[in-house]
């Protein structure tokens, strides 16, 4: 699911003056929620070398952006040893940015941190399908509120395992809920629903959750996303079971087959949406769509085999949820290129590929911003500590993005 990093990357442009008044701004509305004014204040001073420090954002790094003597040593304890909730501060910073970027969808992104020791929290030997082989490193899923221009996040879980602590200290929050079907959650899986359902639970207005699901079960979080009531489009993998109508036989039955070949019996139906690429926002692309009625496999009948590796069931929808599946062509290619699942069934086919757009606007963004504000740069070892780096990584992030965004109003005033 979505990018590997598999080192830091800086895009911060020097040339930018760094404008205090609008950390200094936000921070303070963030950060309202620390009831210690040395926390409010550690947590500027945080930020602010998160924003200025050059290079990894090492604890000694950022402490030389300061002008305290014992920064160092106050800002660890802030970040590895204090007690603030950081999910308050976090339900702050995502009311802000709600209401400052009018976000069209959720983005549910993984980060992978690659780690040459073992010690640190989370850290186990993964097999990346991008790189076709087993890393060491951290997982974890962050969720974006995005729109066509600018995303940023504002949540953050750290696939931990059994490792994750089972005492109830100010942050931490338990695991997500069993689905309904009886499965239970793997790894990647339960880190992907926990950061949206603990999102919801903050009184955001419900937007699509977009996640890219090729690397786990579509099921659990299809049975989450249905229970929570949560509009929700998953990227699947070619091979992933569906349930739909016969469409070459005219005939009253239901076929269950890879989406792939369910795909190819929508081709027909292909028709042209035009979208704008995050990465390169001068450039217009165009994509072929099209989208099908399919059931989720619940209980069905007894199965008989047709041509292909298709099979015949029964029309019984017991235990199915009705989704809609969408293609997508590149032109002048037969092979579908994109596959995704929905619940939106009454969306057209250019909302929802414009919606899938939306994972390449969270990983723009990751690479040229969040990166550079040291989202993989914690070198703690606590769970604890980690959720408090990303929670400040998060407001530098918003901090450099409303930045941006300013600055793009201002040019548009002044050309105008």
């Amino acid at each position: 699911m979505g990018t590997l990093i598999t080192a830091p990357m800086t895009h911060h442009d020097p040339a930018r003056p760094f404008e205090s008044h609008l950390t200094q701004e936000l921070c303070d509305s963030v950060l309202a929620s620390l009831r210690r004014r040395d926390q409010r204040h550690k947590g500027q001073l945080y930020v602010r070398g998160l924003l200025t420090t050059q290079g990894r954002k090492t604890m000694r790094n950022l402490a030389t952006s300061t002008r305290e003597p014992t920064a160092a040593q106050s800002l660890h304890h802030f970040i590895s040893v204090s007690t603030w909730d950081w999910s308050e501060v976090r339900t702050s910073l995502a009311r802000r940015m709600e209401s400052a970027l009018a976000p069209h969808a959720w983005v549910v992104q993984p980060m992978v941190t690659p780690k040459s020791g073992v010690h640190s929290v989370g850290v186990q030997r993964r097999f990346i399908r991008r790189l076709g082989q087993a890393v060491t490193s951290q997982h974890s899923h962050g969720l974006w509120l995005a729109g066509q221009t600018t995303a940023a996040p504002v949540n953050w879980q750290l696939s931990v395992g059994d490792d994750r602590p089972r005492d109830p200290s100010p942050g931490v929050r338990g695991g997500a809920p069993e689905p309904s079907d009886g499965t239970r959650p793997g790894p990647g899986d339960d880190t992907a629903i926990s950061v949206v359902l603990e999102a919801a639970s903050w009184g955001l207005t419900p937007r699509p959750v977009v996640i890219d699901a090729r690397d786990v079960p579509p099921g659990p979080l299809i049975a989450a996303f249905t229970a929570a009531d949560l509009p929700f489009l998953l990227r699947v993998s070619g091979n992933t079971p569906l349930l739909a109508p016969d469409l070459s036989g005219g005939q009253r039955r239901v076929l269950t087959a890879p989406a792939e070949h369910l795909a190819t019996l929508a081709r027909s139906q292909q028709r042209p949406v035009d979208w704008v690429d995050p990465a390169m926002p001068q450039v217009l692309r165009t994509g072929l769509a099209a989208v099908l009625p399919v059931l989720w496999p619940g209980t069905t009948g007894p199965r008989r085999p047709r041509p292909h590796g298709v099979s015949a069931v029964a029309p019984r929808r017991s235990g199915g949820a009705e989704l809609l599946l969408m293609g997508e062509w590149q032109p002048n290619r037969r092979r579908v290129a994109e596959l995704w699942l929905t619940n939106m069934t009454r969306a057209g086919r250019g909302t929802l590929l414009r919606l899938s757009k939306l994972t390449r606007r969270a990983e723009t963004d990751f690479t040229r911003v969040c990166l550079d504000v040291g989202a993989q740069d914690f070198e703690g070892r606590s769970y604890h500590g980690w959720h408090r780096h990303m929670t400040m990584v998060s407001l530098a992030h918003a901090v450099r993005v409303l930045q941006r965004e300013d600055h793009d109003h201002a040019g548009l005033e002044r050309s105008g």
